[in-house]
């Protein structure tokens, strides 16, 4: 959370943080400052300070109207005389750095983030600063979400299972014509099809979906990360993988749910695959808790497909079948972020927000996952993608 920012600074040994970018580039900057906006500013955060933005023109009148900084330096007439001389601003960070930290900044050592441009760089150690690297900070800070980030965590998450739902509901209403193809309103029921169905669903509800959604049929699912092509027919009586992950276009933060469908009724391989991941989900789940062990928590879903006679790829790397990645991932600002599930000594903590997503995989089948997003908290996990069924056969 950013109460934790001051803390990671001090244990870095930096001053002060610069980032660049847009909200749309750089999730950090639309966290530090709220201002959600496609244009480029300049953030500098002082240790026990609030963030300071620098922009010109326009962009300087938006974040001192839309964002939740208080402070701002005016870069218009450094612009200005820069192209005048007809140089490019971006081109000459010395001389939009030096002026606004020589204003702001009374420390010593910059904090900068791995992604910053070498030239913006180069230019603050020309200025006489110290500058440190520091990668993982900010994300970092992020792991750990509070209420109202929680909230909005939901409010993407509510949007995508509504659109799953969407795409269910479509299947459910298709008959099965030869080949076991799906037909709709008289038409092939496609991969394409349900993608543009989500796609508008999720417009209706203020987010954007990503150019990487996933529906896989059939065998093809066996690649976890096939997204299904827009000419893929889909077909009764096999595994159907909805893979959907939106961002919300006002709040920016991501839910990621899936659900793997069979029209009809599900073949019994398919069926033990499904009561196998399901179990394995909610004995992690039961596991996820403030203080436990990530390895523990990765173990209890494990140990549950081992049971059911399914190999782990992280338990043996030779696996080709079966569980063949990690449990899931942190989400918030971005798909992917803290904590990281693959970490053997770490731990969870209250307000961490992760998407847990068992899964088996076989070569003759495809592969049956579902995926849910939680809050860990004291107790038990809270889920926060309500209004699915686990098991989906229509």
């Amino acid at each position: 959370m950013l109460e934790d920012l001051d803390t990671l600074m001090e244990a870095e040994g930096i001053d002060g943080l610069i980032l660049e970018g847009s909200a749309f580039e750089r999730p950090d900057v639309y966290w530090l400052t709220g201002f959600c906006s496609p244009d480029s500013v300049i953030c500098l955060r002082s240790r026990g300070e609030e963030p300071v933005v620098a922009a010109a023109f326009n962009a300087l009148e938006r974040v001192e109207k839309e964002s939740r900084v208080k402070r701002t330096f005016d870069l218009s007439e450094i612009y200005v005389s820069l192209l005048m001389q007809n140089k490019w601003v971006r081109d000459c960070p010395k001389e939009v750095y030096g002026p606004f930290l020589k204003a702001e900044f009374h420390g010593e050592v910059i904090g900068v983030p791995d992604h910053l441009r070498v030239s913006a760089y180069a230019a603050l150690k020309d200025l006489g600063y110290t500058v440190k690297i520091v990668p993982h900070l900010l994300e970092k800070a992020r792991a750990t979400k509070s209420d109202k980030e929680v909230k909005a965590i939901k409010k993407a998450g509510d949007a995508t299972t509504g659109a799953i739902a969407h795409a269910i509901d479509m299947i459910y209403d298709a008959e099965v014509g030869a080949n076991k193809k799906l037909f709709l309103h008289g038409k092939p029921l496609l991969v394409g099809d349900i993608k543009v169905a989500i796609e508008r669903y999720l417009i209706g509800k203020g987010a954007a979906s990503a150019e990487d959604m996933i529906v896989a049929v059939g065998k093809k699912g066996f690649d976890f990360h096939y997204l299904g092509r827009e000419r893929d027919p889909l077909k009764a009586g096999v595994p159907i993988i909805i893979d959907v992950f939106p961002r919300l276009t006002s709040e920016r933060y991501i839910g990621d749910v899936t659900r793997t469908v069979v029209k009809g009724t599900p073949p019994p391989k398919v069926k033990a695959m499904f009561d196998a991941v399901v179990e394995s989900l909610w004995n992690a789940v039961d596991a996820l808790t403030d203080g436990a062990g990530i390895t523990d928590v990765n173990m209890a879903c494990f140990a549950t497909l081992n049971r059911h006679g399914y190999e782990v790829k992280l338990l043996n790397p030779k696996t080709e079948e079966g569980m063949t990645h990690g449990l899931g991932h942190g989400i918030g600002l971005d798909v992917h972020e803290l904590p990281n599930l693959y970490d053997q000594e770490g731990h969870f903590e209250a307000g961490h927000v992760v998407a847990i997503e068992p899964a088996v995989y076989l070569r003759s089948v495809g592969g049956v996952r579902v995926e849910n997003d939680f809050v860990v908290t004291n107790r038990k996990a809270k889920l926060l993608t309500r209004g699915l069924e686990e098991f989906v056969f229509i």
